[in-house]
């Protein structure tokens, strides 16, 4: 009964699978589809000049680059350590082949798990900036390489390690075979790659690409994003080193040195690391123009190797100079016009809003003795503080009196020197960012944040990404069902928040196009989509004319009417008049005033220190 059931349920789902899959189909998809099918009848075609070893170990090159693409296009870390990975999964695959008598595919794939180790222990340069990212993998590579010419009982010497033919997959392992062989991983590494770029962990690392500081402040995980795309490079680039080893029958360090990396690197950037297609596209272009320029190398009397790679050097260069794009970005405008937009319309959802009648004003955030100084200067002294559901509180005060430095604290953006923070009955004061985001405590950022390169429902994607439980790498590459299910309601949640703050029409607008006010709210449907019981909104109303007023009222009523905490930090007095059920307001770090909006408008020390002559 069981089995009968589940064979049923897998069959339903495959059939959604092939229903969603047939409905995304697009003319471009045809076009690729045409096009694989064109490349694997390329060795029975018989095509004067064409070289099946040459072409197999090329293909075997577009699937290292591929899988750079995500390190260096997805999470902008310019990675020079490709080679080096490679080197590793080759000598462990050619060792393990040639001296233990293993077939060659768990030699392979042993070969590309001593390269994941490799990029897991090396992962923590994921944290440094990029400048230093490029440092550390280009030493790699050389320190790899250096190993290889010093211990020559582990690469063969001069010589090279000579590795005995296996069979793979069943076949004599000819060139022919292992062409089909690398087209067939290239083809999934690419089609699992363009999966993981438009699910939540492409986006995720496009955020943090973009702006870290907003993509964590949203709950991402900055190191545990970046090692997932460094080590899954990592990984490709060991596999194909493991067979591609095989095809070139001998594994010489020569193969493998730093300048590998390089090249690698020059073919992601030329052909467009924010493509998919692009790495392997670059690797084709890199591969004909060295064809081109042997020529030029042998009258010169230059080494080839090193002239390939001044024509590498001169290529990045050039492409730095135009921008950076590469080849496919720059093809973008002329292949869009092949796909078909599949997005979710904000006018397919309905909402519906709690009334706050029912929600009890329970406190759900206690600050205690908040204290925090830079230096001799002391930003905040003692703050204390009470947030309760479906209340909304501002703080005030002038500039320079503790109230963003209260909301980092709060947040875990910085430590206290003192003081402790409750988000009910847990304490958090040691919690960082993403922690307490998950247990619902988000934050909006003082300077008007944007992810440039998103559309604002994919920005407010990357706020509801913490709450997703089956949007990993692997699942989103393989699109199991409860992952595709999941994406259904991730995007159903994340136009509920951009309805939530008024701009549902606004889906598919990039963020450059919207007014500063619009990117605020934005931001702040990023943080609402995460489901917080609390939200901390810094200057919500910066940037917004008087006509916009009445919209941020609405806004904010909306959110308390949900049964959230709000904390408001706001300059803007007429707002805080009209949306605040208290007031705190600071001065030099200490509150000196706390009540109602009418109790503070009547108390002296406020109008004191802050307000002056004017009343709320």
């Amino acid at each position: 009964m069981i089995a009968a059931t589940a064979l049923v349920r897998t069959r339903t789902e495959l059939r959604r699978a092939f229903g969603e899959a047939r409905a995304g189909w697009s003319r471009a998809a045809w076009i690729a589809a045409a096009a694989v099918g064109l490349a694997a009848l390329m060795p029975f075609l018989s095509l004067p000049g064409v070289h099946m070893d040459s072409l197999a170990s090329t293909v075997y090159l577009a699937v290292v680059a591929t899988g750079l693409g995500l390190t260096v296009g997805a999470a902008g870390l310019p990675s020079l350590g490709a080679g080096a990975f490679m080197a590793v999964g080759a000598f462990t695959s050619a060792l393990l082949v040639a001296r233990a008598g293993w077939p060659l595919e768990p030699a392979a794939i042993a070969g590309a798990a001593a390269a994941l180790v490799a990029g897991v222990l090396l992962g923590g340069v994921v944290r440094l900036r990029r400048a230093f990212v490029a440092v550390s993998t280009w030493l790699l590579a050389w320190l790899v390489w250096l190993f290889l010419l010093a211990f020559p009982s582990v690469s063969g010497g001069s010589q090279g390690l000579i590795v005995p033919e296996r069979r793979l997959l069943g076949l004599v392992a000819t060139p022919t075979v292992h062409f089909e062989v690398a087209l067939g991983l290239l083809v999934i590494t690419a089609v699992a790659v363009a999966a993981v770029r438009r699910g939540a962990p492409g986006l995720e690392l496009s955020a943090l690409r973009q702006d870290p500081p907003l993509a964590t402040s949203l709950g991402v995980r900055l190191g545990r994003r970046r090692l997932g795309a460094f080590a899954a490079s990592a990984f490709l680039a060991g596999l194909a080193g493991g067979l591609a080893v095989q095809l070139a029958a001998v594994a010489d360090p020569a193969s493998y040195d730093p300048f590998l990396s390089f090249k690698l690197l020059v073919a992601v950037l030329l052909g467009g690391a924010a493509a998919t297609l692009g790495p392997a596209v670059g690797v084709v272009v890199l591969g004909l123009i060295g064809l081109a320029s042997d020529p030029f190398a042998r009258v010169l009397q230059l080494p080839v190797e090193r002239f390939d790679t001044a024509v590498a050097a001169l290529l990045l260069l050039g492409v730095l100079a135009l921008g950076g794009g590469g080849i496919v970005p720059w093809l973008e405008p002329w292949l869009r016009v092949l796909r078909r937009s599949s997005g979710p319309r904000a006018s397919q959802v309905t909402l519906c809003y709690k009334d706050d009648r029912d929600v009890p004003r329970e406190p759900v955030l206690q600050a205690d003795g908040l204290r925090k100084a830079f230096g001799g200067v002391v930003a905040l002294d003692g703050l204390s503080l009470e947030l309760a559901g479906g209340e909304t509180t501002a703080l005030v005060g002038p500039n320079g009196s503790g109230k963003t430095t209260a909301l980092r604290l709060i947040a875990g953006a910085a430590p206290p020197d003192a003081g402790r923070v409750l988000l009910g009955d847990r304490d958090i004061t040691e919690a960082p960012t993403p922690e307490r985001v998950r247990l619902g405590l988000a934050r909006t950022l003082q300077a008007t944040p944007a992810f440039t390169e998103l559309s604002a429902l994919e920005s407010v994607l990357v706020g509801r990404s913490v709450r997703r439980r089956d949007g990993g790498a692997l699942k989103t590459a393989l699109a199991t069902p409860r992952a595709r299910h999941e994406q259904r309601a991730t995007q159903a949640a994340a136009l509920e928040a951009l309805a939530l703050v008024g701009l549902e029409r606004l889906a598919e607008t990039q963020m450059p196009e919207l007014t500063s006010s619009q990117r605020r709210l934005v931001a702040l449907a990023a943080a609402l989509a995460s489901e917080p019981d609390v939200v901390l909104v810094d200057e919500l109303a910066a940037g917004a004319g008087a006509e916009e007023l009445e919209g941020l009222v609405e806004v904010v009523d909306r959110i308390r009417r949900r049964g959230m905490a709000v904390l408001l930090v706001e300059h803007n007095l007429r707002l805080v008049r009209l949306v605040a059920d208290r007031v705190i307001v600071l001065a030099a770090g200490r509150a000196v005033a706390e009540g109602s909006v009418a109790e503070v408008a009547e108390s002296e020390a406020a109008r004191q220190v802050y307000f002056g002559g004017q009343r709320l």
